[in-house]
This record gives structure tokens, sequence and C-alpha cells, in this order.
């Protein structure tokens, strides 16, 4: 989560792993372990390649909803550090959401917020009734700064692209992400 580096997507697992990245670690990591950066003012671009079945579309769609309103969450808490967030209760349930509010709480400690873009592929893997899978490669260009002063948390890293595999389940009719695991720097472009 302090790897000064980019939020790669959603920002957002168990307690989004956040310390983590800024702490200098790096590879797989669970999404309660890492920490992404996305602002508010930054356009979350989602695309998706593949198109579900009729029947399975509806859900499919919801799903996907639910995901990428979880991302916006995390961008708009991260571009203020602000763990109190109504937005994420509103697309997170714990694991995930104590992981988030966590991280965001230990950046706004130490005065740190996201700036830049970051892109989504999502496309969902598996569904029932009350869970589903999303997969996707994040294409992330945010990175961690101090708020007083601008600068890059060091180490700095290059935009690049996080593969983020979520669950999500049913709850009170939305979907939530409820478990987000990423791995830095490991899908391939778009995809």
């Amino acid at each position: 989560m302090r790897n000064g580096r980019r939020v790669s997507g959603a920002t957002v697992a168990v307690a989004l792993v956040g310390l983590c990245t800024l702490a200098g670690c790096s590879g797989a990591n669970d999404a309660a372990n890492s920490h992404h950066t996305t602002s508010t003012t930054s356009a979350v671009v989602v695309t998706s390649t593949s198109a579900p079945s009729s029947t399975a579309a509806p859900a499919a769609s919801a799903v996907l909803t639910g995901y990428r309103a979880s991302w916006s969450a995390f961008e708009g808490a991260l571009a203020d550090a602000n763990p109190s967030a109504a937005a994420l209760a509103a697309t997170m349930v714990d694991p995930q959401l104590q992981g988030v509010q966590a991280n965001l709480l230990a950046d706004q400690r130490q005065g740190i917020v996201g700036r830049g873009p970051t892109t989504l592929h999502p496309k969902v893997t598996a569904a029932s009734a009350t869970t589903a899978t999303v997969v996707d490669c994040v294409y992330s260009a945010t990175e961690l700064v101090y708020k007083a002063t601008g600068k890059p948390v060091p180490p700095v890293t290059p935009p690049e692209n996080d593969g983020v595999t979520a669950t999500l389940v049913l709850s009170a009719g939305v979907w939530k992400v409820s478990k987000q695991t990423v791995t830095d720097g490991k899908c391939a472009p778009g995809s």
C-alpha cells in the first residue's frame, strides 16, 4: 500500500492491503494488503471486451456495475484519504471494507492522497445468485503523493497493468466487493 505506486485495481480487497505497497512490498498481494491509488478527479474508463449471454447479461451487468462503483468509491476516498466516505460502505463489505478503510486511515495520518487515472477492463468469470467473480487488468497511472506538497511518495513506479480478481456478493439487492486480490504488474494490457 505504500509503494508510492499506483492503484492497481479499486482500490481494494481484504483491507486493501494498502500498507504493503507503500512499505515497499511487491508481487502478488491480497488486495487487503496492497494499496491502490486513484483519485476522484481521474477518469475511470471501463471497457468489457466480452459480452455475456443474453440470459446472463442483466446479472453480469449488475455485477460489473457494482465492481466499477467500488473502484469509483475508492478513488473518491483516496483523493482526500477519507476512510469514512459513505460510498465505501455502499460498494464494499467486510473484509474488503475494513481493509480499505484501514489503508485510507494510514494514508490520512501520513498526509498521503492519490492522484492520476485508472482504466478498468473487467470481465465476469463466474456468477451464482449471490456471489460473482470478476477478473480485470487495471491500467494504473495513479500515484500516491503528499497532500501538503504534491510530491510523490517514494519509491515511485511507472504506470503499469495490474491483475485483479474480485469477489462480489449480493447484499440487500446490491453487488458489493467482499474481497479483492491484486497482482502488481502482472497482466496483459487491455486484457
